[in-house]
């Protein structure tokens, strides 16, 4: 997968405004990861959270750490981050992108990002990048999308048209997994999720997802307008999975994941060794 970043920053500042309104699902995901953070993680000095998007889950981060930075590529989301910072809680807003993050080694004591890294071309790079930039015994926690997620989407623009990608790819666990063995962290938790969501009909999600600023922005996309009678053959294709209640479901499959950096083990002194 190749990711056009201009492409991602201009659809995301775009849907900043309205984001909140249909983050449904970013919402619950980004609750589950507060809850890790509750039960296992004592207040910090320093954070960074990666695509911190309209600010609103960043805030609550707030009683984790007392110093917070938030980090997004898109412009518009920063706007209505700072607007929804009334109370001063994030210390410092960064216009970067998640593959160049512009801060120097042994910066943070936890490191949080949600729904965020799949819009990254190389993970593996990421994962290096945020071990630079945490303190010995830092942690990691972050939340992706991974395979299967949107299925029934995918399935249905696949049946109508075999040329184009309307649909996102996202790695496997199995990926996922080889990556994180790869990295330098030690894994505390890789939990597989599943959330379901129902419309009514497909206009209903497909116009969710635009708002949500999270259409399909890869090199892949259809360069070309999608004519109705495809369309409408998708929209066809979707309403086979139409359940016993006449609603249309939209899978969501994530991992919650928590990595550590290995604290540093001092070196025995001579006299402690005699």
């Amino acid at each position: 997968m190749t990711v056009d970043k201009k492409a991602i920053a201009l659809s995301f500042s775009r849907a900043a405004p309205r984001y909140d309104s249909v983050a449904h699902v970013q919402r619950q995901v980004g609750d589950a990861m507060l809850a890790v953070l509750a039960g296992s993680a004592q207040p910090v000095e320093t954070a960074l959270d990666i695509g911190c998007g309209t600010g609103t889950l960043t805030i609550k981060l707030a009683p984790f750490a007392r110093h917070i930075t938030a980090l997004d590529i898109a412009p518009g989301m920063l706007s209505v981050a700072k607007q929804n910072d009334r109370q001063g809680v994030i210390s410092e807003f960064v216009c970067a992108d998640a593959e160049q993050l512009p801060f120097s080694a042994e910066q943070f004591d936890l490191v949080f990002s949600s729904f965020a890294l799949q819009w990254c071309d190389e993970l593996a790079q990421v994962l290096a990048d945020v071990y630079r930039l945490l303190k010995p015994g830092g942690r990691f926690l972050f939340s992706i999308p991974v395979e299967n997620t949107l299925r029934e989407l995918k399935l249905s623009w696949q049946k109508a048209e075999n040329r184009y990608h309307h649909v996102n790819d996202f790695l496997s666990v199995v990926q996922l997994q080889t990556l994180l063995v790869q990295s330098p962290f030690q894994t505390l938790q890789l939990k597989e999720c599943l959330d379901m969501v129902y419309y009514e009909t497909v206009r209903e999600l497909t116009r969710e997802l635009k708002t949500l600023g999270a259409h399909q922005v890869t090199s892949k996309r259809a360069h070309s307008l999608t004519g109705k009678k495809t369309l409408f053959k998708m929209m066809s294709n979707y309403e086979h999975f139409r359940n016993h209640q006449g609603m249309l479901p939209a899978s969501w499959h994530y991992c919650v994941i928590a990595l550590q950096k290995p604290a540093s083990i001092k070196p025995e002194s001579k006299e402690a060794s005699q």
